[in-house]
């Protein structure tokens, strides 16, 4: 199996990173592919939309350890009260503890590939590993920057949400020690508002001009719809399955998979 192992990042906060690891990986495992989710956020938040909160492993068990067997913090995604069956994930945690496990492997041998390393002996069980990663640099950014094989970039239509996504590619390039057209990489507008004309101009000019073969047809359009999913803890489609704005990832699903 080809897996595609795909990074979701931004430096930047706040531009729907969670959000997008959460409605694509559902939208995937609901045409049939099975997909694996890593939550390297401090937040948490992913571990929480899919119930897996008080697990008993967690992906620190693996990048700490290198005997431990991976498969025992792979856990099914909880969703509308149901374990998934192509849904899979290895949940973060949220507070201290994602800060101290970055700082205990700052010492630690092959302390960039450790990630690689598990995700090489599992992948071929899965179609996709999303991994959802934190805005600044860190050991764990690292390993997901290593284990990708590309990446997604969700960016506002504003001047430091753009610089992000230029950071985050300098970043990677440096990692890999490639260049930016070595990169498998697709920056997908989010959060867009429909009203805010200026920022619509810019937004699409600068991606135009800088990435137009890289940049999503599907634009994530900000909508209520995501807010009330968030306070659900559920995928925007499992809250209202025929909302315009629950087909956005739909889009997005397939567009990712087309992109192959």
């Amino acid at each position: 199996m080809n897996t595609r192992i795909i990074m979701i990042g931004c430096r930047k906060g706040g531009v729907t990173k969670t959000t997008m690891t959460v409605n694509l990986s559902y939208e995937l495992s609901l045409i049939g592919k099975k997909v694996l989710v890593l939550d390297f956020d401090g937040q948490g938040d992913t571990t929480k939309f899919f119930g897996r909160e008080d697990s008993e492993f967690y992906i620190g068990d693996a990048l700490l350890d290198r005997t431990f067997d991976i498969t025992k913090a792979i856990y099914p995604a909880i969703i509308n009260n149901l374990e998934q069956d192509n849904l899979h994930i290895i949940s973060g945690r949220c507070g201290d503890i994602m800060t101290k496990l970055d700082m205990n492997m700052i010492s630690l041998t092959r302390r960039e590939e450790r990630l690689k390393i598990h995700l090489d002996k599992i992948k071929d069980k899965y179609d996709y590993i999303l991994i959802d990663t934190n805005p600044g640099t860190s050991v764990l950014g690292l390993n997901a920057v290593m284990a990708a094989t590309e990446f997604l970039f969700p960016t506002e239509y504003k001047e430091h949400s753009l610089d992000g996504v230029e950071t985050l590619l300098e970043h990677i390039q440096d990692v890999k020690f490639c260049e930016e057209s070595e990169i498998k990489f697709m920056v997908v507008p989010s959060k867009i508002s429909k009203i805010a004309k200026k920022a619509l101009d810019y937004g699409k000019g600068y991606l135009q001009g800088r990435w137009p073969k890289n940049t999503a047809k599907t634009t994530i359009w900000d909508r209520s719809l995501f807010t009330e999913a968030e306070m659900l803890h559920e995928p925007a489609s499992v809250v209202k399955s025929g909302h315009v704005a629950a087909r956005y990832y739909k889009e997005l699903a397939k567009e990712v998979i087309a992109n192959d």
